[in-house]
């Protein structure tokens, strides 16, 4: 509030700082009612409720003002009349308005107002809501009238702040602003500071939508430097921040959304509130403070449910995910069991609790819980499904069939995966690398399984790749083709499109997935008892590859199997110390880092 309250903290904070701000507002819960000692202080608690939308507080709060000391001056009078008419009008009750716009003329008339008086008196409700077009027709009219030097210039303010919200919404922001520019001015020469505060709010955020933040940014610190009430500094301050985060300045955005969530917090502006922290949340996680980030997305939810907002539900999924990103995993699956449950009991919003779904089987299965996990999948599936998802449904089934893959439930990941596929091929509007992981999951899946149908899905993903791929990508599905090959006991076509991988891995610059696939091929042919092209294969990963120590050991190890096979005794041996002291380098690491594509030989 101006007058009667003091200033927040305008200093940027830090993380620690942050932290104690944020945990203050969720012990705070905001049901208290506030209590001014003079007239002016019940008109800025009166003007943060209407802009919070709580109309009844603000009516209250404007009728306390009414008896309140300093109420006898005109112009607080005034103003205090103003918004209970206004409030009343903005609920659609105009009869309860009348009789304070019937005071409010009355005091104008005392006042020796009498141009004013009339014309609040014929335009009534126009001045006090959105007019609508006919009536934006008669304020314009009026307007012209009242461009005369012996008008009283702050009935034309009044005038052209109601018409310039109906061209706002009809003919653009551009249309709007010489109304609301003009507005400013008048009020700034008459010195109206009580209704300047109002009239900067909504010209700075018209210059934002018209695409002149620059213009925006300097109304709204004015609007910060000058006197006003918290609702218009909650908003400046979150208009700041926005344009700061923008521009690629978190840190002062990070500041300022700090600054707007705690003035909204206090003065009840609930959906602002939730809004703020939720840039805050945003901005906390880009600059690498989780733990914020986290308390504000707490703050978001229960501002969000304080004011009984539908998005309170996002807001929640949101913490529910940062927690994951934190790897809080627990934490993260009280927040999103508790979202799923209640979003369970209401058929209004199947996308929000499948994507909760997804986040819950997230977290159970870092627990060690994956049969829950496939579970919650399965049921997100449906979710979206439900929500007429499908591409989200698809990846459900494929994120289920992917986890029943390695727990080795072969027919459950199967129908799993085929279901996914079938999914992905009837999507509208089909993202087909989602098509392509379809395609490649149950395409190795099925060759591991001694099904060769396995390859016509690989194949059929590696004509999607010419068309929507990358090389890489190329390089991946025929690195698994190779691999399939191998569990079909195909080991010259294996070894064949295991070098076409290395190749392509190569000129995709992935020297450590060249290195593998060579090293598979190697292995391959070892077990074919070609031990000399085998030898030649892993001399090569080790010798011409720049890899990690642990693929470079691996590399050695069938190197050493080769050559004692050829039964070349000499090389053996150097190839052993050369490798005995890259173990000792790596510790016990080794046995540990194998290469994981071993599993392709098993059973």
């Amino acid at each position: 509030m101006s007058g009667e309250a003091a200033d927040l903290n305008l200093e940027i904070p830090g993380s620690t700082a942050l932290s104690r701000r944020l945990e203050a507002i969720l012990r705070h819960s905001g049901t208290g009612s506030e209590q001014a000692q003079t007239a002016r202080g019940w008109l800025d608690l009166a003007y943060e409720a209407a802009y919070g939308e709580h109309y009844t507080a603000a009516a209250e709060a404007a009728e306390r003002g009414l008896q309140a000391p300093g109420s006898a001056d005109p112009e607080n009078r005034l103003m205090l009349l103003r918004v209970l008419s206004g409030v009343h009008e903005m609920r659609g009750d105009s009869a309860a308005s009348a009789p304070y716009l019937q005071q409010r003329v009355d005091l104008l008339r005392q006042l020796g107002r009498d141009r004013q008086a009339q014309l609040e008196a014929e335009l009534g409700p126009m001045l006090l809501r959105e007019p609508d077009r006919v009536e934006a027709e008669i304020l314009a009219r009026v307007a012209e009238e009242l461009n005369d030097a012996d008008a009283p210039a702050i009935a034309r303010a009044d005038v052209l702040s109601s018409l310039a919200v109906r061209r706002l919404n009809d003919e653009g922001p551009e249309a709007a602003l010489p109304l609301i520019e003009e507005a400013c001015q008048i009020l700034t020469e008459l010195g109206r500071v009580d209704a300047l505060g109002g009239a900067r709010m909504f010209l700075a955020h018209a210059q934002l939508l018209a695409s002149r933040p620059r213009e925006a940014l300097s109304t709204a610190e004015l609007a910060l430097e000058s006197p006003a009430n918290r609702a218009v500094r909650g908003a400046m301050a979150m208009l700041r921040a926005t344009i700061r985060h923008q521009d690629e300045q978190p840190e002062d955005a990070l500041a300022d959304a700090m600054l707007s969530t705690d003035l909204y917090a206090a003065c009840g502006v609930r959906k602002g509130a939730a809004s703020a922290a939720a840039l805050l949340a945003g901005l906390a996680s880009s600059l690498n403070q989780p733990e914020t980030a986290v308390l504000a997305w707490r703050v978001a939810v229960q501002q969000a449910e304080l004011g009984e907002f539908s998005e309170s539900r996002m807001l929640t999924l949101a913490l529910g995910q940062q927690l994951l990103e934190m790897e809080e995993h627990a934490e993260a699956e009280k927040v999103l069991d508790s979202l799923s449950v209640r979003l369970a009991s209401s058929a209004a919003d199947y996308s929000t609790r499948g994507r909760a779904l997804m986040g819950l089987g997230h977290a159970v299965t870092q627990q060690k819980r994956p049969l829950e996990a496939m579970e919650h999948w399965a049921e997100a599936a449906g979710q979206f499904l439900a929500a007429d998802e499908v591409d989200e449904a698809a990846r459900a089934h494929l994120a289920a069939g992917a986890l029943a893959a390695s727990l080795d439930r072969v027919e459950l990941a199967r129908n799993h995966y085929e279901r996914g596929l079938q999914l992905a091929d009837q999507g509208r509007e089909t993202d087909p690398l989602m098509l392509l992981q379809a395609l490649h999951s149950l395409g190795h899946l099925l060759c591991r399984h001694d099904e060769p149908s396995g390859l016509d899905y690989l194949d059929r993903a590696l004509r999607i790749v010419d068309e929507h791929g990358t090389d890489w990508q190329r390089a991946d599905i025929t690195d698994t083709r190779a691999r399939s090959l191998t569990a079909l006991g195909r080991g010259r076509e294996a070894v064949a499109a295991a070098l076409e991988a290395a190749d392509l891995f190569s000129e995709s610059g992935d020297e450590e997935a060249a290195a593998d696939a060579e090293i598979f091929a190697a292995t391959v042919l070892l077990q074919m008892g070609q031990a000399e092209e085998a030898e030649a294969l892993f001399r090569l990963a080790a010798e011409q590859r720049d890899i990690s120590d642990a693929l470079l050991a691996t590399s050695l190890e069938g190197q050493l199997e080769a050559l004692r096979d050829l039964g070349k005794l000499v090389a053996a041996e150097q190839v052993q110390r050369q490798l005995e002291h890259l173990n000792a380098s790596l510790g016990d690491q080794p046995d540990a880092q194998q290469n994981t594509d071993q599993r392709d030989f098993e059973g």
